[in-house]
């Protein structure tokens, strides 16, 4: 008996729900799937209607009748996580025949198919109709242009291309113009193939992690990444010999056609390590190339987004290193009012939540933002852990608004998770510094200066401050007068500690009235703003005495 459309499109989906709870995406989390299951099953049995926050929570999560959702925000938090559990599913899937999507402020799932494309090549567009129909096929069931990126995304869409093996150098031209190859002297065909795939992989693995990333799956050329919809491609290039290992990348922009970005990774004493160098190499090109909002790709975007007032969360986020770049009152007014107003059209927005609370613990070392309300940093802070544990950059936040707070152990601790979700980022380095691991955070900082051409000024503040507690006076100064912002207190703070061990008492004293000016609680009490730079009590207590010596206190 010939089943009907209906029929079909359920089987669809159901064949798609076993594909998505097998993938790596959900690595096997019981209560995503669970809540997944549930989700997909009510719906196509009609009972779509039916879902709600008391439901999910009594049937999937076993909580009591009654449930409030005020003092127990389990469904809420699921739901986004598992809200964007799909979007990264479905980033590395482009081309799925049908997606399971999950509007916002909605329980019910979304199924979408995508229609046959007339030309293999060049799939057809066709308008995505609202989340909010439910058209005659069956529950949930709309379309979707086929092959590509959804138009929802906000945010680039980079594919990867497989790395390539360098195991032969061309050698002479033929008399017919071909080259003959030769092989490279001391080359390792099979494990440089092996190190090319692997690191094609890991990037992967790590690209899909980073915040506002599309990463698109699976395209083989540069014209398949572009005609799929990725505006930016990385490929590479590995050369292995024994010892030693290049690395070559390169980012496309194909929207202009250039290539806009490139460099060489280069590493010796390799041998019983290369898994490692992958992974430092892979975790180097993620962190230049697409973590927010200092990769290249980010400040591509900025460039062309910052004509017009911002238009989604992401247009927020890329604005941020401007403002780091020089704490500008006025535009810290105007980022103020784009979080609030974002964060009311999606208070789950993990990413922003995140950037919200790091923005207000920072302002909050300003004249402009001193009255900051760093108990809703907090909240937000860890709320961003709540939505995003496995987002390093919520951890790093939540670290400093830790560290602000006087609470050295759990700043450490979370800096320390920030550092195994995230490896060796620049603000992973400045934060277990301040948390008192000296040695390590300033060694992330240094080598992210060597291989970073931008970067804020204000990592230098760490970087004082170490110089300071080992009594080199002089550098502390250098690292000082770099933090270049006025208007942020940590750049006056340490130029008058500075000054005043160097004996320049005028000088001294001249930067603390820059402080005072930024911060009149200095005056007043200085030991309780030198608390909310450090772990370090004994360098609290010298920066203190230093301060006196500059007229404050």
């Amino acid at each position: 008996m010939r089943r009907s459309p209906k029929t079909d499109q359920r089987a669809a989906v159901a064949a798609e729900l076993e594909r998505v709870v097998a993938s790596p995406v959900f690595g096997g989390s019981a209560r995503q799937i669970r809540l997944l299951r549930f989700l997909v099953g009510e719906t196509l049995a009609g009972r779509g209607a039916e879902l709600r926050a008391p439901l999910l929570a009594t049937r999937v999560f076993d909580r009591p009748e009654g449930f409030d959702s005020v003092e127990d925000s389990i469904v809420r938090v699921e739901m986004s996580k598992l809200r964007r559990a799909l979007e990264r599913y479905y980033a590395a899937s482009p081309a799925a025949a049908v997606r399971i999507e999950l509007p916002r402020g909605r329980c019910a799932p979304v199924f979408v198919t995508a229609p046959a494309a007339t030309d293999p090549a060049r799939p057809s567009v066709s308008p995505r109709p609202s989340m909010d129909s439910q058209p005659a096929e069956g529950p949930g069931l709309t379309s979707l242009r086929s092959g590509g990126i959804p138009d929802s995304a906000d945010g680039p869409v980079v594919a990867i291309l497989p790395f390539t093996s360098i195991t032969t150098i061309s050698g002479s031209l033929n008399a017919d113009g071909s080259e003959s190859e030769l092989p490279v002297p001391g080359s390792t065909g099979t494990r440089s193939r092996a190190v090319a795939h692997g690191l094609t992989d890991r990037l992967g693995d790590l690209f899909i992690r980073a915040p506002r990333v599309r990463v698109l799956s699976r395209a083989a050329t540069l014209d398949e990444a572009e005609a799929r919809g990725a505006r930016y491609v990385v490929e590479g290039s590995v050369r292995l010999i024994p010892g030693a290992l290049r690395v070559t990348v390169k980012l496309h922009d194909t929207r202009r056609g250039i290539q806009v970005w490139g460099s060489t990774f280069d590493r010796v004493d390799v041998e019983g390590r290369l898994f490692a160098v992958e992974d430092e190499i892979a975790r180097e090109i993620t962190t230049l190339l697409v973590t927010l909002p200092l990769g290249a790709v980010h400040a591509i975007e900025f460039e062309e987004r910052s004509v017009h007032p911002p238009r989604s969360a992401y247009d927020v986020l890329l604005r941020f290193p401007q403002w780091l770049a020089t704490f500008d009152p006025d535009l810290q007014t105007e980022l103020e009012g784009h979080c609030a107003r974002f964060l009311d059209l999606d208070p789950d927005d993990g990413a922003l939540l995140a950037y919200s609370a790091f923005f207000q613990v920072l302002s909050s070392w300003t004249a402009a933002g001193r009255g900051c309300d760093l108990r809703q940093a907090e909240g937000r802070a860890r709320r961003a852990v709540a939505l995003e544990p496995k987002l390093a950059n919520a951890h790093q936040v939540l670290a400093l608004v830790l560290l602000d707070a006087g609470d050295g152990p759990g700043a450490l601790a979370e800096a320390e998770i920030a550092l195994r979700l995230g490896g060796g980022l620049m603000l992973t380095g400045f934060l277990l510094a301040l948390a008192g691991e000296w040695e390590r955070g300033t060694g992330i900082l240094r080598k992210h200066q060597g291989w970073m051409k931008r970067y804020p000024g204000t990592v230098h503040h760490a970087l004082a401050l170490d110089a300071y507690r080992r009594r080199d006076y002089a550098a502390a100064l250098v690292e000082a007068e770099a933090i270049a912002p006025l208007h942020v207190a940590w750049s006056a703070l340490d130029r008058a500690v500075a000054l005043a061990r160097l004996g320049r008492a005028a000088d001294a004293r001249a930067a603390a009235r820059e402080l005072a000016a930024i911060l009149p609680q200095v005056a007043l009490d200085p030991r309780a703003v030198v608390s909310r730079l450090t772990a370090d009590e004994a360098l609290v207590d010298d920066l203190v005495e230093a301060l006196a010596l500059a007229g404050l206190g």
